[in-house]
Order: C-alpha cells, then structure tokens, then sequence
C-alpha cells in the first residue's frame, strides 16, 4: 500500500502507540535544557519542559512520557510529584533520569525509584550518556511489548509428534503464534492443543541465528496456536532480543517517514 492510500488518522493512532518518543523535563537549568534538546533530537525523542511540579503533574496526568527528567535539587515539592507519578497509570514504566548534585541527592534520588543519574555540572558527554542509555531502556521496553509479523517455516515436536512443519507467523520477546501447513498432515488433522508442550526451531529472518526454544501453547484453533516460550538458551534469547531491537527501531524510522510524508 502506498503512503498516500493509508488514513492519516491510521497513521497517527499508530504514531500515539509507537512514535515519537516523548520526554518530560522538570528542570529550570537553561544550560543543560539547550544541551538536553540538541541530544533528544538526535534520537527523536520529543521533549516537554516545564518548571513547576503542578505542570508536571498534570501531564502525566493526561499523557504518557517514555523518559522523565528531574532536576533534584532545584525543584520544589518533588515528593508531590514522585506521589503522583506512582499513581499514573500512563507513566508507571516509564525511564526516570535525575541530575543530581551529591550524594545525599544520588540516594534520595534512587530510593525514588530513579533509573539514570546525571550530575552537575554536567557534561555534554555526561548528557549524551545518559540519555542513551534512557532510550535504550525505552526501546527494551518496546521491544518486550512488540509482536513482529513474519512468515517462518519452523521445525515443531511434541510428546505425541516427535517432527512437524509449521508456520511462525508472528514473533515476541514471550512467545510466538503458529499456523499449521494446511499442505502437511504432520499432525494428521490433530491441532495443538492449550497446556501442551512443544519444541520449536526456527531461523531468524535476516540472520545466521537459529533459535531451539521450548514452549507452552496457550490457546488454539484447528489450525493456528499460540505459545509462551518456557525456556530459550542463553544466546539464542539474546539473539531474539537484539533482531526484535532491530525490528522495533526499523518499525519506529518507517513510520516516523511516513507521518513526515503523509503531514507534508
């Protein structure tokens, strides 16, 4: 389908689940607000600032916010804050950064609950460290929410089918749906049925990566399944989780492009 065939509501109801990545700031440093800025732009990520804990409050309130950063000392009223940031429902998981001045600072600021720390002064470098690490947090979170869409022939057994052939029809860091080959009668018109275990081997797309995993089917038809992967070897997990990054970064700059030529 083409850019211009697709809704740009569909485009923008896509974009509120996946893109921008959006921060909030609650800081009054201007020095480090530009530096901030220029590092946020570098990975997409758009900024809210504000100064006052009452503004803060009452946007995460209303929206969700991937990164939220904190100046610690120079704002008041922070446990007001903290108080309503365990009460949001749109901002619990999200990635918190405080900039910190000492060490009283550092320890209020993790008993807090606060992820990444900056100090003043803080450096370019500093900033651009730790922002990083943020959204790469952000994107490992992403990651464990997404459900990659694919078309892997796959390798399956269970206790009664020592081999079939089935169809990896879609991809997440818990598990996988699967469709049975209506060509093969591996399974002679069996289904998978919901408790049973099975053994899957399948290729990553793109990748020299085989992954062995072990799985639980958690729901069924005649001919499709879902499972929750119960155990992956120690490289094969980090092997999905690094081509799932992949796939949640390429979905985020694809849909980033089409909003930019959609709104143009």
């Amino acid at each position: 389908m083409s850019t211009s065939a697709i809704p740009f509501e569909t485009l923008m109801e896509k974009a509120r689940a996946m893109l921008p990545m959006h921060a909030l700031l609650l800081c009054t440093d201007a020095q480090f607000l530009g530096t901030t800025r220029g590092v946020l732009n570098q990975f997409s990520v758009t900024p809210k600032i504000v100064a006052r804990v009452e503004e803060a409050v009452g946007l995460i309130r209303d929206h969700e916010f991937d990164t939220i950063v904190v100046d610690w000392r120079e704002i008041d009223n922070l446990g007001d804050f903290f108080s309503a940031l365990r009460r949001s429902k749109l901002n619990r998981e999200c990635v918190l950064v405080a900039i910190v001045r000492d060490l009283l600072d550092l320890r209020q600021a993790f008993a807090a609950g606060v992820h990444f720390l900056i100090h003043k002064p803080p450096s370019t470098v500093q900033i651009e460290r730790c922002l990083r690490a943020a959204y790469c947090a952000t994107v490992a979170r992403r990651r464990k929410q997404h459900r990659e869409a694919v078309e892997i022939l796959a390798s399956a057994a269970t206790h009664a089918q020592p081999y079939a052939e089935v169809i990896v029809t879609n991809l997440s860091e818990g598990g996988a749906g699967l469709r049975l080959r209506a060509a093969s009668d591996d399974f002679h018109g069996a289904r998978l049925s919901a408790g049973e275990e099975v053994d899957l081997r399948f290729d990553l797309p793109g990748t020299a990566q085989t992954v062995h995993a072990s799985a639980r089917v958690v729901w069924s038809t005649p001919i499709t399944a879902g499972v929750r992967f119960t155990f992956l070897p120690e490289a094969d997990r980090a092997g999905l989780e690094s081509w799932l990054t992949t796939c949640v970064e390429r979905s985020l700059a694809d849909l980033r492009r089409r909003l930019q030529a959609a709104s143009a």
